[in-house]
């Protein structure tokens, strides 16, 4: 069985998997990239993007924020 790895990409951001929840500067969002998107509506208040750092997320290499190790 084949595995099928989805590239995907909005307004200059590139990530793999369909799972991920993208934050799009085209309709005023941070260009941030979560992985999920519970992740997403914690960095969302208001209406206002903030820092993902604040909530205690990491970063991976390839700039996907998440939850930390436990």
């Amino acid at each position: 069985m084949a595995t099928e790895i989805l590239r995907m990409h909005c307004c200059g951001v590139e990530w793999v998997g369909a799972d991920r929840a993208h934050c799009c500067r085209r309709t005023g969002g941070c260009g941030a990239l979560f992985d999920d998107a519970t992740l997403w509506d914690a960095h969302r208040s208001r209406g206002r993007c903030h820092d993902p750092r604040q909530l205690g997320l990491v970063q991976t290499r390839n700039g996907i924020w998440l939850r930390p190790a436990a």
